[in-house]
């Protein structure tokens, strides 16, 4: 886990439990981006970008609080939808693999859209789609269109100029 530095904003990636393709369930990832959204405004910070692989999750927040854990936000946008999916039978095993998955701190404007375009070109990369505004689970088309997408995400320019 990375420091956990006030006005930064951390880029985080999250496995599913051996990289199984749970994501590719439109029913999980709704209930991710749910659940997200509702941690968003639980332990107040913003989503800036995000993109939900089959088998991985890579998503840039940036928390308002002066004081924060990552590994409290992580806990919460995890958690959820994990016993949910076993609930309801979607998946046999748990949704994520143990631990805090990857956190990087963002402090400046070049390196926070260096990490952005990674997130949205991830499914262009891994050859799901052609354009990353195509990706149904991707902040990519809020970014391109100004449409609101499943997760609320908010413009990088209300953080840094």
């Amino acid at each position: 886990m990375s420091r956990n530095t006030p006005g930064e904003s951390h880029y985080l990636t999250f496995s599913t439990y051996h990289k199984k393709p749970y994501l590719s369930d439109d029913r999980i990832c709704k209930l991710l981006a749910k659940r997200i959204n509702e941690a968003a405004i639980e332990l107040n910070f913003a989503v800036l970008a995000y993109v939900f692989m089959p088998d991985h999750v890579h998503i840039m927040v940036h928390p308002h609080e002066e004081i924060y854990e990552m590994g409290d936000i992580l806990k919460a946008m995890k958690q959820g939808p994990s016993k949910m999916a076993k609930n309801k039978k979607w998946i046999s095993t748990k949704l994520w693999e143990s631990g805090g998955g990857y956190d990087s701190n963002i402090n400046n404007p070049f390196a926070r859209q260096l990490a952005i375009s990674y997130i949205h070109m991830n499914p262009v990369r891994k050859e799901i789609v052609e354009y990353p505004r195509d990706f149904r689970w991707s902040s990519s088309n809020w970014y391109h269109t100004g449409e609101p997408g499943d997760v609320n995400c908010h413009h990088i320019q209300e953080f840094w100029c």
